[in-house]
């Protein structure tokens, strides 16, 4: 998770988005240690939330902050279960019109959804 805040995108977002708004906005990454072992109750106070999927993130921590600080969301939180099944996101992509590859699901789960 540290390496994806840290990453060259994660500071290009970063960059841009205080190109417009350094006079009233400060970022402030969570420390890995607190997302992965504080309570929620416990993690900084912010007015806006941005949270990207990785692997090891708690996301439904970061749903339980979202409930109990009412930060502004800027990517819906509920949302990025999405993209961890890829029939969602090709009928996501496809009621929006997008162009996406052909493809094939084989279905493995009890309840075939």
């Amino acid at each position: 998770m540290q390496r994806k805040a840290n990453s060259k995108p994660m500071k290009a977002i970063m960059a841009k988005i205080m190109e417009y708004y350094s006079d009233w906005l400060e970022f402030v990454i969570f420390p890995e240690d607190v997302i992965l072992n504080e309570p929620v109750e416990n993690w900084p106070l912010c007015d806006c939330l941005i949270s990207f999927y990785a692997t090891d993130f708690p996301l439904h921590k970061a749903i339980q902050y979202e409930k109990l600080r009412r930060p502004y969301v800027i990517n819906d939180l509920n949302r990025q279960y999405d993209l961890l099944d890829r029939r969602k996101v090709f009928h996501n992509l496809a009621r929006a019109g997008i162009d996406h590859p052909r493809h094939c699901v084989l279905i493995r789960d009890a309840e075939g959804r």
